[in-house]
């Protein structure tokens, strides 16, 4: 009969094996988000025209540790007005952050199993709304001459040596307060 410290041991041991072999295995997130994403659903609450017409967002890899989302879009309400933004994201042991800057009123989620990116604003209007925005995974060239146009626009924008000179480089800007959350697909598989 073996004694019962040593079963505990080993499954002690076989526990950390475990997951020592999962976590080697496991990709960083930052490389599963990479890729291009189309505007799937765009609402808000309460129900106005704050909300994008069509959108396509980029997402690159930089480095080992950074990322570069770039979104290129059109408003409902002013089809012809600017629309676009670039931000960054940083990789830490805790997980993918937003960069600090201009990023206090949005929140983004990642779903890993469908490769949807969820986009959600605050506004500042008197009414409080907000926005939730849903993009899918794409691998279809974007054609649209707009989006095409609004995506060269703000790529040229993010690479800016005017905003390098004035921001500094984005590695090394703060990445603390706005984390990309993932779905946890390990606790919701049966």
């Amino acid at each position: 009969m073996t004694p019962f410290s040593c079963i505990r041991g080993a499954a002690a041991a076989a526990a950390l094996t475990l997951c020592i072999s999962a976590s080697a295995q496991a990709p960083l997130p930052l490389t599963k988000l990479v890729g291009e994403y189309n505007l799937a659903s765009s609402a808000t609450v309460p129900a106005s025209t704050w909300g994008y017409s069509k959108g396509r967002i980029l997402v690159k890899q930089l480095d080992e540790r950074h990322l570069m989302i770039v979104l290129s879009c059109e408003w409902k309400r002013e089809p012809k007005a600017v629309c676009g933004d670039y931000f960054y994201a940083q990789q830490r042991d805790d997980g993918l952050y937003l960069q600090d800057m201009n990023t206090f009123a949005m929140r983004l989620y990642f779903d890993p199993a469908t490769r949807k990116l969820t986009i959600i604003s605050r506004g500042a209007d008197a009414k409080q709304s907000v926005r939730h925005d849903v993009f899918a995974a794409t691998t279809a060239p974007l054609t649209d001459p707009a989006l095409v146009r609004r995506m060269k626009r703000e790529l040229s924008n993010a690479d800016s040596k005017e905003n390098r000179r004035v921001f500094g480089p984005y590695t090394k800007w703060d990445y603390q307060e706005n984390r990309i959350e993932f779905q946890r697909q390990d606790l919701t598989a049966p």
